[in-house]
């Protein structure tokens, strides 16, 4: 069973693409390989395995291991032993692999194994924008596989063009928190794009749902699937350029409707 799973990813990573010297950021939710009569630890292993097998060892792995319930409060971060939150089991089961880097910001983080997770080191201390893990993965041409979860609800990349494209309804607030470093802890400043208190900017209702119609009328999204599981995929410099393109001709159109309480108006 464990071989006919292995054999299964490994097909679907290949038809979405995904070669040899592949650097890939995953984003999961596994439920629907619930019903397979294999241990949730070996599961986890064998998606893993069956990535590296596909990109080689000059590929690498990415995936997101922020910590946002540490915000607002005085609870240290440890880039070492801190928990990823709320950022399903193949996302922490990546954290904990050997070897494994994470970037340095306490509420969020991204850890990765291979050749290139080196970018993660010395990254900006802002959340997204220029020298984050997100500028450095369109520079390295990374591609995005969400298994179990449809993209249009797990695109982080979205608020790093919010960022670079300077949505007037967002700020980057400035937060001092606890840091341990070598059993020391120290006070650092971090940033972090959030919407403004006093407007009423809300999400699409339908969240990246737009985004992803527009990728997919350009084709480049794909889509396979391993019995009740879904995979998607889709390269991370399509996405930001298509949607770059969208936002300069309507800078809110992340959100439900344009605001009308805007504190941010001078």
């Amino acid at each position: 069973m464990e071989n006919e799973l292995k054999e299964k990813i490994i097909i679907s990573l290949k038809n979405l693409n995904i070669v040899k010297n592949d650097n890939v950021y995953i984003a999961s939710d596994l439920r629907p390989f619930a019903l397979i009569r294999i241990s949730k630890k070996r599961k986890l292993k064998i998606i893993i395995e069956s990535i590296m097998d596909v990109i080689g060892n000059k590929g690498s792995i990415f995936s997101p291991s922020a910590s946002m319930n540490l915000c607002n409060t005085n609870i240290p971060f440890d880039v070492s032993n801190t928990p990823s939150y709320q950022m399903g089991s193949l996302s922490e089961y990546i954290r904990q692999i050997e070897g494994s880097v994470r970037s340095m910001h306490p509420f969020w983080s991204v850890s990765g194994i291979g050749s290139n997770s080196h970018i993660l080191k010395n990254v900006s201390k802002h959340s997204y924008g220029f020298e984050t893990p997100w500028s450095r993965f369109l520079n390295i041409g990374v591609k995005q596989i969400n298994f179990g979860i449809h993209p249009s609800r797990a695109v982080t990349l979205i608020h790093h063009i919010e960022t670079i494209m300077g949505v007037p309804y967002r700020y980057n607030k400035e937060f001092i928190h606890p840091i341990i470093y070598n059993g020391n802890i120290t006070m650092e400043k971090f940033y972090m794009s959030v919407f403004y208190k006093n407007s009423d900017a809300k999400k699409r209702i339908l969240l990246n749902e737009h985004f992803f119609e527009e990728l997919q009328k350009s084709k480049k999204l794909k889509q396979e699937n391993i019995d009740n599981m879904k995979i998607w995929c889709f390269e991370m410099n399509d996405f930001h350029s298509i949607v770059t393109k969208m936002f300069v001709k309507d800078i809110y159109t992340y959100l439900e409707n344009e605001p009308t309480k805007k504190p941010y108006l001078v």
